[in-house]
């Protein structure tokens, strides 16, 4: 089997994994669903998420580590931190946006103290929230609470995370229609979707080129 076939069915066989898999599943219809909004409102796709054991993400990913300890610790989704995590701060632990959220996960110190349960001075917190350990932590366990509080949806959950739990609920449970948000629920689930298909892709090529080494064994006739 020549390699350009070997990619293709390996290609073939990680995207009807992606689309089959419990963790990213499209409501009601996997091809096309979306949250509508006004006319001029950006398309959202609709996706549930469920929690079982995170797949790994790779080693040569941005504060790995601290990804995947905080995706075992509160039960998301390693890849889904990893689009956040891109996605609010390029990976940057220091940035501070202009709304005064913090560091790699982009955490106001208003939901540290208040949620998470940081304590300490406005500049402790804003130190604390630096340390890329404590704020990866800190922002799994936010996506968590937001994810159970809206059904798994990981839309929902995203908007909340950018734009406020109540904000949410005044839209309906949808996706709020104006500012940021809808741009950056998409961003996020476009980078999520694209890295659980790399990464299912990564794992369905080297199964696709065992298999194209085997060799099936010759029948043996006796001779008559």
């Amino acid at each position: 089997m020549s390699i350009s076939m070997r990619r293709g069915m390996a290609q073939l066989g990680a995207t009807l994994v992606l689309l089959a898999m419990p963790g990213l599943v499209l409501a009601e219809d996997a091809a096309s669903a979306v949250v509508m909004g006004p006319a001029n409102a950006i398309p959202v796709p609709v996706m549930q998420a469920t929690y079982s054991v995170p797949e790994p993400v790779a080693s040569n990913v941005p504060w790995y580590q601290h990804i995947q300890a905080a995706a075992k610790a509160h039960g998301v989704d390693a890849h889904l931190l990893q689009a956040v995590m891109k996605v609010e701060s390029n990976f940057d632990p220091y940035v501070v946006s202009r709304a005064g959220a913090i560091g790699l996960m982009q955490i106001m110190p208003a939901t540290a103290a208040g949620f998470i349960g940081l304590r300490g001075t406005k500049q402790s917190l804003s130190q604390q929230l630096m340390d890329p350990a404590i704020n990866v932590h800190a922002g799994a366990l936010y996506l968590r609470s937001l994810m159970d509080t809206f059904s798994q949806r990981v839309d929902l959950a995203l908007a909340a995370y950018n734009a406020g739990t109540g904000n949410v609920r005044k839209a309906g449970n949808r996706v709020p229609p104006n500012g940021e948000t809808p741009q950056f629920v998409k961003k996020v689930t476009s980078l999520y979707a694209s890295i659980k298909a790399a990464a299912l892709l990564e794992e369905a090529a080297p199964a696709s080129a065992d298999a194209s080494t085997f060799t099936p064994a010759l029948p043996v006739f006796a001779p008559q």
